[in-house]
């Protein structure tokens, strides 16, 4: 009886799998980089997209700071939780720079379009602050400060002299995090506040996912 053909292919090489892992890898990399990243935030490159100089570590403000409404009742740091607030502090009685930096922070909530219900604006007036600050500035929160917290203000906001020339954010539980020098644009406020108002957004779906 002769010998049978050789089946065709029998003794063809096996299909290597390398170009099916390489693909998982390139695919899978971004994913394990974030959540490496994500479980490791200490190894972040130290490039940041924010605009302002974030506040390290951040300062909490402070329970003990007795400020009052220009009506003279009692100021309650509380009024402002839940919400973002844009602070500029100041030396009453509030001259031009201190009216213009207000007048960014009224034009910058608006510019926030649906998102400026969750943003504030207050003014820390120190000395003989006005009774109410003019029209153009109307829904802007007032807490005057008498001299004797001055000191208690400069270790908030400080360090440096020029404190009463910039823009600072403190967030939704209380905690200032975020200021902004003396000649930063507007814009610069604008666009952290976008970027800082659309991750809160994030964070809240995320943990009605059960994400917290």
């Amino acid at each position: 009886r002769g010998v049978s053909a050789a089946t065709p292919g029998a003794h063809a090489r096996p299909r290597s799998l390398w170009p099916l892992w390489a693909m998982i890898v390139i695919f899978a990399l971004p994913a394990i980089a974030a959540w490496f990243f994500y479980l490791n935030p200490g190894l972040l490159p130290a490039t940041r997209v924010n605009r302002g100089e974030l506040v390290e570590p951040v300062r909490r403000w402070p329970s003990g700071l007795a400020l009052t409404r220009p009506d003279g009742s009692a100021f309650d740091a509380a009024a402002c939780t839940d919400r973002s607030t844009l602070v500029v502090p100041s030396q009453a009685p509030c001259d031009a720079a201190c009216e213009r930096r207000l007048i960014d922070l009224r034009q910058i909530r608006l510019a926030l379009g649906e998102s400026r219900y969750l943003v504030e604006r207050l003014a820390v007036l120190v000395g003989d602050a006005p009774a109410a600050l003019g029209e153009p500035l109307a829904g802007t929160q007032v807490a005057r400060a008498g001299v004797g917290q001055e000191p208690a203000l400069q270790a908030l906001f400080g360090p440096g002299p020029d404190i009463w020339d910039r823009i600072y954010v403190v967030d939704p539980f209380g905690n200032l995090m975020m200021r902004y020098a003396a000649d930063a644009p507007p814009k610069d406020v604008l666009k952290d506040m976008e970027r800082l108002l659309k991750a809160s957004k994030n964070w809240i779906k995320g943990a009605q996912y059960g994400h917290r």
